[in-house]
């Protein structure tokens, strides 16, 4: 898993010198690059990735992708022309699920914690998580 900033930099032509009419307007955000190679064994029990992205805007996108194929990856671009330009990843997770539901591979960013949603109309005067992020 790799998160990138989208910018001139990204452009090859940028390094090696050749005509790009992108120069002029080089894309801007970021992008989530996934990639995988799952044992045999893991990949025939017919595997989805959940991919959950934290927008500092405090909303949530989420990508379900079916995995066809044992090795692959898979890019996500955030504030480029094809996406909505004011999207910026503050974190994000990977889940893994086979046939059953059942996860069975996980990856979470540093900053990834459980999302709490508060009810504006209702007091609360504590809230306790675990360490598996689990409100008590």
């Amino acid at each position: 898993m790799q998160h990138d900033k989208l910018n001139k930099e990204y452009l090859a032509s940028t390094y090696i010198g050749t005509p790009d009419p992108r120069q002029k307007h080089p894309p801007e955000g970021q992008r989530i690059s996934i990639a995988w190679d799952f044992p045999l064994s893991m990949y025939r029990e017919n595997l989805t990735m959940t991919t959950t992205v934290r927008l500092w805007d405090n909303t949530q996108d989420v990508f379900i992708h079916k995995i066809d194929r044992k090795r692959g990856y898979k890019v996500y671009k955030f504030q480029d022309d094809t996406i909505d330009k004011t999207k910026r990843i503050l974190t994000y997770k990977i889940d893994i699920t086979n046939e059953d539901g059942l996860i069975v591979e996980q990856w979470r960013h540093q900053f990834w914690k459980k999302q709490i949603k508060i009810n504006k109309e209702e007091h609360v005067d504590t809230i306790v998580i675990d360490d598996d992020d689990e409100m008590i």
